[in-house]
């Protein structure tokens, strides 16, 4: 079994969302899956032109030569395919969209619908299954609003949705609380990742621990305060 994370964070191997994504990817590995965390930053990756070639003068390849096209096999070599990002305007970051968009030669240009009402294109080839990962660096309770819309038809093996993700940038929390929450997150996920090999699900009791809050927003919002007042009296 073959899962690809594709992390749409600029901040790379040092984002927080890598951090969500390296103990789920651990539970894969021992779990026998073969893993790959694309990093797209480290990628060329343009702007789709929406000249739909690839849908008529060349069927199911994009015109524009760059890294999209090796990227587009890694995804159809895999089982599972996990799209991460931190929230960036409530949504994902320029970088994963940009991904997203280009994903169009997947898909032919003619239009089924669904029993619900709603309109799709065809899979060109058959598709892996989807997980989501999304990181806030902030409390609230609609930071994922857009993401859960967007993922409704999926079908995904697991979404993960994490508020106030800068708590995981510590390596050790001087509160013992929440350093014990970290750590069961992070137990939560490799779980989750054995479970998305050996069961082709994630089982309630599990989604339920990953999305336990690992600080509570009040202590959140006073800490990171305290640091942005402190770094804006240094540069005065």
């Amino acid at each position: 079994m073959k899962i690809t994370v594709f992390n749409g964070s600029p901040k790379g191997k040092k984002s927080n969302t890598h951090r969500i994504v390296n103990p789920l990817l651990e539970g894969a590995i021992q779990a026998g899956a073969q893993t790959e965390e694309i990093f797209l930053a480290e990628y060329n990756i343009n702007h789709c032109y929406g000249c739909f070639s690839c849908w008529t003068k060349t069927p199911g390849k994009c015109v524009i030569n760059d890294d999209m096209s090796n990227l587009i096999n890694l995804f159809f070599e895999s089982d599972y395919v996990g799209m991460a990002t931190p929230v960036y305007g409530l949504f994902m970051t320029s970088i994963l969209k940009k991904f997203n968009e280009r994903l169009l030669p997947t898909a032919t240009p003619h239009i089924h619908k669904n029993e619900d009402g709603s309109c799709y294109h065809e899979e060109r080839m058959h598709y892996p299954r989807f997980f989501m990962i999304a990181n806030a660096g902030f409390p609230g309770e609609h930071n994922f609003d857009l993401f859960k819309a967007y993922m409704a038809s999926q079908n995904p093996v697991l979404e993960v949705y994490q508020n106030s993700g800068g708590v995981l940038e510590e390596e050790d929390w001087p509160d013992e609380n929440v350093k014990k929450r970290i750590n069961e997150f992070y137990d939560a996920l490799r779980k989750a990742g054995k479970e998305m090999v050996t069961n082709g699900q994630v089982s309630e009791n599990i989604i339920k621990t990953i999305h336990a809050e690992l600080i509570s927003d009040d202590e959140f919002m006073a800490g990171v305060n305290q640091h942005w007042d402190e770094e804006i009296a240094k540069g005065v």
